[in-house]
């Protein structure tokens, strides 16, 4: 059974700073302490985000961007209505159907969505390089990444008594 909870990890483990969330919730799942929350990793994204949704109370979703607007291992927010504007990265599947089109879909049919979605995104650079792990740049903010959503996780548990 899902639990309360979820943080929902996109990338390609094999492709350098795509695998970016996948360290960043591996490391998380290893030190959290929560029994509300389910760690899950998608190699995907898409409309088989959507079971992943379903039911959940708090989600963090974790994807590796490019923006080139920040240095690589920079973490930030995005909400739905940013993602409504894009059409890059692994947060718009090659169908064009991206996160907020997933959400809305789910809506539609009358699921019940996250009530509080956060969207973060890692800073990146090199998403072809046949790496299994992240460019030193970007693992030298794996600390504060981790932090963050673990901090996150923590104010969830504080919020629903434990």
């Amino acid at each position: 059974m899902a639990k309360a909870n979820a943080v929902i990890a996109l990338g390609n483990p094999l492709l350098c700073d795509d695998s970016a969330a996948l360290v960043a919730l591996r490391m998380v799942q290893k030190q959290s302490r929560s029994v509300n929350t389910d760690f899950i990793e998608n190699y995907s994204s898409g409309m088989d985000l959507l079971p992943e949704l379903i039911g959940r109370e708090h989600v963090i979703l974790m994807d590796a961007v490019r923006t080139l607007e920040s240095e690589p291992g920079t973490c930030m927010e995005f909400t739905l209505d940013d993602l409504r504007q894009t059409r890059q990265a692994r947060l718009v599947d090659t169908h064009g159907m991206n996160l907020a089109t997933v959400v809305q879909t789910g809506v539609r049919f009358g699921y019940s969505m996250p009530l509080h979605l956060t969207i973060l995104g890692i800073e990146g650079r090199d998403f072809t390089s046949f790496q299994e792990q992240p460019h030193e740049n970007v693992m030298s903010q794996m600390p504060h990444i981790v932090n963050r959503v673990e901090q996150t996780i923590l104010e969830w548990e504080s919020a629903n008594g434990g």
